[in-house]
């Protein structure tokens, strides 16, 4: 296969078109250099580790995905930005044949989401010089046998899980089948830069601003205010809603879809409160990093009140229509939210890891009704 010859960017969606696929698809990991800055900032989750800086974080970043999935097949799904940011909804495909934070190859087939906002600079080349991303980290752990589905919380379930995970990972190895680099057919073809897939429609500032309004209320309003009665006011009657398998199993559908949504939210989390950290209205799209906190004080997808607090990051992308939202895609760090309230164990845990993540849940079961009582005194206090 042809290889596409690396090229200088014109522009900052061109930079990051060049960063997903020259990089990332075709492996030509050198060629960051050009594309991010000396002192351009990767916001890792807190449980990855420090953030990445430079290129050299971002190859390493890439190094981890590809060495830990050779065959990784990346697909861009939307991509669109304007201001500076730019924004990129991708899928990745790929089989475990190296180890991915902590856990050794599988030989597992995994298909995960990954959405990124890139802060691009102005001037010529418009090079990187800050990413945010989450990515469905807890689905892939749950794809290779690494943590347990949610919900694996009464101590038969998660004694049951705790032992046969240890078991798997003592008696079950995958070597790395095939070397480093993975060469050949492998690399992705480097496509034609065409421009943005979506949100590329002209509009004026007030429209822009318009279509930002519902997303603004549903954070505002439904999510804060806890006023779920808004929902048929801002999602379309065939409003879509798009998660990860593990974070929602049923699809979104309508007003009602999400009315139950959120209302399975705040049943669990009934302090939360979200802040928007930054919106980019283009065209017909609207996407914004949140902030989220609160505290676990009920029951929520089969998980028990822990009493812990949290605080998660997510990124969303919505479609407007007609003024109300149609669609939508959510990437949350699911994961370190799990880490949190310690219903998984640590990535990389080994067969005495699984044990002692058993233990500590069976303990922070225990003790969660004395941090409820806390956490609801606090409040009225």
């Amino acid at each position: 296969m042809t290889l596409a010859t690396p090229t200088t960017p014109r522009t900052g969606m061109e930079a990051v078109w060049a960063l997903l696929h020259e990089c990332g698809g075709a492996r030509h990991h050198s060629v960051a250099d050009r594309l991010v800055t000396e002192k351009a900032r990767l916001h890792n989750p807190p449980w990855l580790g420090p953030d990445g800086r430079g290129a050299a974080g971002v190859r390493d970043h890439l190094l981890l995905l590809h060495r830990a999935f050779p065959d990784l097949r990346t697909e861009v799904e939307d991509l669109f930005g304007a201001g500076g940011r730019i924004v990129a909804r991708l899928t990745h495909r790929g089989t475990h044949r190296g180890p991915w934070l902590g856990v050794p190859a599988t030989g597992r087939a995994v298909e995960f989401s990954q959405t990124l906002i890139f802060r691009v600079e102005d001037g010529p080349g418009g090079r990187i010089a800050e990413i945010w991303y989450e990515t469905d980290a807890l689905g892939t752990l749950i794809t290779l046998g690494a943590a347990p589905p949610l919900g694996t919380t009464s101590a038969a379930r998660a004694l049951g899980w705790a032992i046969a995970a240890a078991h798997h990972r003592a008696h079950h190895r995958v070597p790395q089948d095939q070397p480093w680099p993975w060469r050949g057919t492998d690399r992705q073809r480097v496509p034609a830069f065409h421009g943005p897939l979506s949100g590329t429609a002209p509009a004026a500032a007030e429209l822009l601003e318009a279509n930002a309004r519902p997303l603004r209320r549903w954070i505002a309003e439904c999510v804060n205010e806890q006023a779920v009665h808004i929902c048929r006011e801002i999602f379309h009657e065939t409003y879509r809603g798009h998660s990860p398998p593990h974070a929602e199993p049923e699809p979104l559908r309508g007003p009602k879809g999400y009315e139950r949504f959120i209302r399975a939210i705040l049943t669990g989390f009934p302090d939360a409160k979200a802040t928007i950290e930054d919106l980019i209205p283009v065209g017909d799209r609207v996407a914004c990093r949140v902030r989220m906190t609160g505290t676990h004080l009920g029951p929520y997808r089969g998980l028990p009140p822990t009493g812990r607090p949290f605080s998660l990051g997510q990124i969303v992308i919505c479609r407007i229509e007609d003024g109300r939202i149609a669609e939508s895609w959510q990437e949350i760090d699911a994961l370190g939210l799990m880490l949190g309230f310690g219903v998984v164990p640590r990535p990389g845990s080994g067969p005495a890891g699984y044990l002692l993540w058993f233990a500590r849940l069976a303990a922070t079961l225990a003790t969660a009704p004395r941090r409820i009582a806390a956490a609801r005194k606090g409040a009225t206090a």
